[in-house]
């Protein structure tokens, strides 16, 4: 059985029920975040819990944070999950009109659940390149998600793994994760911005990175730029790191195999999930 937790009361997710007039479902007006939680211990919830709050503070909604990481807590150990994706979305919450501006008295809407997980090691992928047409502040973890939809559909049926997402000439991310590069053994990201989100594994990325003595750049990256890297990949908490190997269009990336110091990389990242120094 799938456990949640809504406003507070844990409870089957078959039973769980949030009103129509929500502005979660009206107006996508809200955040959400996916951790993971493996061998029992969650992700880099510090991480996590800094990211919420910003993108909390951004659309200026106020909850209890503590609270929440607490529920996340009570909804694993009711579930008797060690492994778990959990999804955390919070929105404004329901009112008796519908209207765009904030109503003057709303309580938030908090729903918390986890599901079965399973990391497993990613296998090479292809990947479609298209114009970024989501909206322009995706530091925001939004639940708008209408446009990552319809790209991550249009890759399904490229037969694709991911969509990379350019605007006007310059890489942004992924449809559900961040960008990198590996050229002449340097690791190159686009630099946050309002256009690309603060990746939790992007985070943990570049930290295995500079421990492993890889230099690293933060830039503009040219769309151009992404057939001729020697590895390219994408990095996400659910997937970890995926390469990319083929690009439509584009043609392959580099030799078309990722490079020695992509799997040193994503072993590196593979074997610090069971380890307890990114876990605070």
């Amino acid at each position: 059985m799938i456990w949640c937790v809504l406003n507070g009361e844990l409870m089957p997710l078959s039973e769980a029920r949030i009103s129509p007039m929500d502005r979660g479902f009206l107006f996508g007006d809200g955040v959400y975040e996916v951790l993971a939680c493996i061998n029992g211990r969650m992700r880099a919830p510090a991480l996590h819990r800094k990211r919420l709050l910003e993108s909390l503070s951004a659309i200026r909604l106020s909850v209890d944070v503590d609270q929440i990481f607490a529920d996340m807590m009570r909804v694993l150990k009711r579930s008797s999950l060690t492994n778990a994706k959990i999804y955390l979305q919070i929105t404004r919450g329901a009112s008796d009109v519908r209207s765009h501006t904030f109503p003057k008295e709303v309580k938030p809407t908090c729903f918390i659940t986890a599901m079965p997980f399973e990391f497993t090691k990613l296998e090479p992928a292809k990947a479609i390149v298209r114009e970024d047409i989501r909206w322009r502040k995706n530091k925001i973890k939004s639940i708008s998600l209408l446009a990552n939809v319809l790209l991550l559909q249009e890759a399904k049926e490229a037969e694709a793994e991911e969509v990379i997402l350019f605007r006007e000439g310059q890489v942004t991310e992924a449809s559900t994760s961040n960008v990198f590069l590996l050229t002449g053994g340097a690791l190159t990201t686009p630099s946050l911005c309002d256009d690309v989100l603060p990746g939790i594994t992007r985070y943990l990325v570049l930290e295995i990175a500079r421990n492993q003595g890889l230099p690293i750049v933060e830039r503009s990256v040219k769309v151009e730029e992404l057939a001729i890297a020697d590895t390219l990949f994408v990095s996400s908490s659910t997937r970890g790191l995926l390469p990319i190997v083929e690009l439509n269009p584009g043609g392959p990336v580099g030799a078309g195999v990722p490079t020695v110091e992509f799997y040193a990389l994503q072993d590196a990242y593979n074997l610090s999930l069971y380890q307890n120094h990114l876990d605070d």
